[in-house]
């Protein structure tokens, strides 16, 4: 029986069930994972089933499996309890984009043991020749295949593969991990992971005391793919209904105005593009801040509707998620920008954000470089808000970077309130 078949069954049983609408999505899944140098990963494979039914006055009511069996039963044993909803239903019909995504690596199916090694191996080489001690390491691959099917006769189909590669090492009692990830494998086979990791072990290793002159804070690409990671969540339509950071101030300042940053999950090749969402919607680009302005939020179909608006195609394993992140490149370079600077603090990466008090809060290291040479880094604290820290953008760069779903330059803050 093909996937359209299976899909269709499940359909009829809702709808013969009591069922106004119904859609249904399958994933398929083969996953390899290795640990160390060699690679004797077995792939596993596995599934899930999706259905979501409506039943009179859009209530809703959702049931996901390995298998198919029950899933009917399920669904509409949830909705007979659940609310109505006027904007609940299937998502509109949406044409898809035509154009490929490019993130369903050809060469995935070619991949040697030979190939895996010679790459996990490079990643210890490098560590070791510096002195590092290797304390983990893993590479992963992933192969998803996707069928969606709705009772308003939307049929979709997509595939995509993802590479990762992760490592933890330490030098001088220095401990950190380094990831990275990609659709194809020739991304993380080429870039140089090793040598990124060592080069902040060192840097890290080299100890100094926190200045006491306030010097500008400096977050290179990795740091800042990390504080946009972190801030992005915050845009879910559902998130703001709930109460977070941006209710109630959609249209004030977050941001300084150089700072501009998109979600788009159809970027070609991007890490987290799909040819459409778990509501089976193709996505869309959305403006996150504009000028440093919050200008979009993310939608699934039910919020879209209430808003007069089109879902985004961002809704992900049971919630609203967001996908490539885009920072706006700035005009200069980061060798000119930092050249100018004849002290700053660069950041390892910004304390944890807590979402439900807005506020970037606990340790972390900086490292104090003076005459463009690291001179040591030290422990610091910081505790402020999230918005203070946004509005002390004082440049962002031109030189922009691909972290994982994160395309980040080097971006220049305002000194910033540290504490020993």
């Amino acid at each position: 029986m093909d996937d359209r078949s299976e899909l269709l069954q499940l359909l009829d049983s809702s709808r013969a069930g009591g069922a106004r609408a119904a859609e249904v999505l399958r994933q398929r899944f083969e996953r390899r994972l290795f640990s160390g140098e060699r690679s004797r990963g077995e792939a596993v494979s596995s599934e899930v089933w999706t259905l979501r039914v409506w039943l009179e006055g859009g209530r809703a009511g959702v049931a996901a499996a390995a298998t198919r069996e029950g899933l009917v039963r399920a669904a509409l044993t949830e909705a007979a309890a659940a609310m109505p909803n006027p904007y609940a239903g299937p998502a509109d019909r949406i044409a898809s984009s035509s154009g490929s995504l490019g993130v369903d690596d050809r060469r995935h199916k070619f991949i040697e043991s030979e190939d895996r090694e010679e790459m996990l191996r490079g990643v210890v080489r490098v560590l070791e020749a510096g002195g590092a001690r290797m304390c983990g390491l893993e590479y992963s691959e992933l192969r998803e295949r996707r069928s969606w099917l709705s009772s308003r006769e939307v049929e979709r189909e997509a595939a995509a593969t993802t590479y990762g590669l992760w490592a933890e090492a330490e030098i001088a009692g220095v401990r950190r991990d380094h990831r990275i990830a990609s659709r194809h494998f020739s991304d993380v086979a080429s870039l140089p992971f090793g040598l990124e990791l060592r080069r902040r072990l060192e840097r890290l290793a080299l100890t100094t005391a926190l200045p006491d002159e306030p010097l500008p804070a400096v977050l290179d690409p990795r740091a800042m793919a990390l504080l946009v990671r972190a801030i992005a969540p915050m845009f879910a339509a559902s998130a703001v209904a709930a109460g977070n950071l941006l209710t109630g101030r959609l249209t004030r300042r977050l941001a300084a105005a150089s700072l501009h940053l998109t979600d788009d999950a159809g970027l070609a090749g991007g890490l987290r593009s799909q040819a459409f969402d778990d509501r089976g919607v193709p996505p869309m680009a959305v403006a996150l801040l504009k000028e440093g302005v919050p200008a979009g939020l993310y939608h699934d179909p039910e919020s879209a509707r209430a808003a007069g608006l089109r879902p985004t195609g961002h809704f992900i394993d049971g919630s609203l998620q967001p996908s490539n992140l885009i920072v706006r490149p700035g005009a200069r370079t980061r060798n000119v920008i930092l050249g100018e600077l004849p002290a700053y603090l660069l950041v390892d990466q910004l304390p944890a954000l807590d979402p439900s008090t807005g506020r970037v809060a606990g340790p972390t290291a900086v490292t104090l470089v003076r005459g463009g040479k690291a001179l040591g880094t030290a422990t610091a604290d910081l505790d402020m808000p999230l918005e203070t820290l946004l509005l002390g953008i004082e440049e962002v760069a031109a030189d922009q970077e691909r972290v994982e779903e994160v395309d980040a330059p080097t971006t220049v803050f305002a000194p910033l309130p540290w504490s020993r």
